[in-house]
């Protein structure tokens, strides 16, 4: 009885060991939401450097797409616009291109650049949890943080707002309405397998 109370001992610690092993091995990431700027609000300077270093400008004035850029010419990323309260981030592209209208190449080449206000409203402090929905993360956040959320969804009713992962814009839904349920969606990634990792991190990350 010694020897099988013993052995059960050690499954039970060697089981616990493994499950901190998988939780230390996910990814931590930094999530923020962020509120956008459209291409018309862009000092002149800003639109002077973008093209000098390749950036192709779209055309409407309106969008916080402020342009198309090669992989080969990511360096645009690293001009500091901070004094104008701005930052430049690229599109993340393992998304389902039947389902999300931004991604620009079939080959994924290339990327959107957009403009957004310099600091994030939603960070990783605000999330409580979340969990998978097919290629689809479904964010629950905290009470501080679904306060906030309502209030940037109230604040930009019929404006772009900027899903954000590690300086890369994952999602951008416009805002329709008022959300004061707490809840977000990051959605049409490429794979399911894709979301549970970016869930699994984003919970790993939490502050």
């Amino acid at each position: 009885m010694k020897t099988l109370n013993l052995i059960t001992i050690v499954l039970l610690l060697i089981f616990c060991s493994c499950k901190t092993q998988v939780k230390t091995d996910v990814k931590k990431v930094d999530f923020g939401v962020y509120e956008m700027v459209t291409a018309d609000s862009l000092p002149n300077y800003i639109i002077d450097s973008l093209q000098a270093f390749n950036v192709e400008l779209q055309n409407n004035p309106e969008s916080s797409i402020i342009g198309y850029i090669s992989g080969a010419d990511l360096s645009v990323l690293e001009l500091n616009f901070s004094r104008d309260n701005i930052k430049l981030l690229k599109t993340y592209n393992k998304v389902d291109a039947s389902k999300i209208n931004y991604v620009v190449d079939s080959d994924k080449e290339y990327y959107i650049i957009a403009a957004l206000k310099l600091n994030p409203v939603m960070v990783n402090a605000d999330i409580r949890t979340t969990k998978t929905n097919g290629n689809h993360v479904d964010i629950e956040f905290n009470f501080k943080g679904a306060k906030k959320w309502a209030d940037m969804t109230k604040n930009n009713v019929g404006n772009t707002i900027a899903f954000v992962i590690d300086d890369q814009i994952y999602s951008m839904p416009l805002v329709n309405s008022e959300i004061n349920r707490g809840i977000a969606m990051i959605y049409g990634l490429e794979s399911e397998s894709i979301a549970e990792e970016l869930s699994q991190s984003l919970n790993a990350s939490k502050e």
